[in-house]
């Protein structure tokens, strides 16, 4: 089994630097170029089946790599981003000030939101696995399948089944292929867009 992991492309949000969680905001024009660049890199695969988180940015982002695949997506409330509390819509550089996360969050995965209304990211990584345990199950073992989410829940999930292994948090429309074979895991490639 193949799993293709992509990151949604750059949204508006993004471009003018503001915490984005559950609220959301469609793909910019350059979020919509660099999806538009990484479902070329991605022709060579055949997805089997495709869930996205349900968030209209992650949905934008499936719909144009299925373009031509002919496959509709799943929407999967648990591959929804991390939710920010009341500091969602908040200049990043503001949330940062706050060190809700840790410096080496990317290494030891300590980001918690609870305190604003929102999540911690470990909470967020569990109800990914579950997600992605039924998928599993509900998969054949040829299957290449696609997932969209986001850069927070992702990467933390990612990081969850290569707890030893350090790779770099997903860009705007990055795509991770991971192999799925007698229940081990196997890291085989990142896309990332040109754009």
């Amino acid at each position: 089994m193949r799993f293709i992991f992509v990151r949604h492309g750059k949204t508006h949000f993004n471009e003018i630097n503001l915490t984005q969680g559950w609220c959301d905001s469609p793909l910019s024009k350059v979020g919509i170029k660099q999806v538009e660049d990484i479902s070329k890199q991605l022709e060579q695969y055949q997805i089997d089946k495709a869930y996205t988180s349900p968030l209209g940015r992650a949905v934008q982002t499936a719909n144009i790599i299925l373009r031509k695949k002919k496959i509709e997506p799943i929407y999967e409330e648990r591959f929804k981003e991390v939710n920010f509390g009341m500091l969602e819509g908040i200049s990043t550089e503001l949330v940062r000030k706050l060190d809700i996360e840790s410096p080496n969050w990317l290494e030891n995965l300590d980001m918690d939101y609870r305190p604003y209304e929102g999540e911690d990211i470990h909470d967020v990584i569990l109800k990914h696995q579950e997600a992605f345990q039924e998928i599993i199950e509900d998969c054949n073992e040829k299957d290449t399948v696609l997932i969209v989410g986001h850069g927070c829940s992702l990467y933390g999930f990612i990081k969850s089944l290569f707890p030893k292994q350090s790779f770099e948090f997903p860009k705007n429309a990055s795509a991770i292929v991971v192999d799925y074979k007698n229940k081990q895991f196997q890291f085989r490639q990142v896309f990332n867009p040109h754009l």
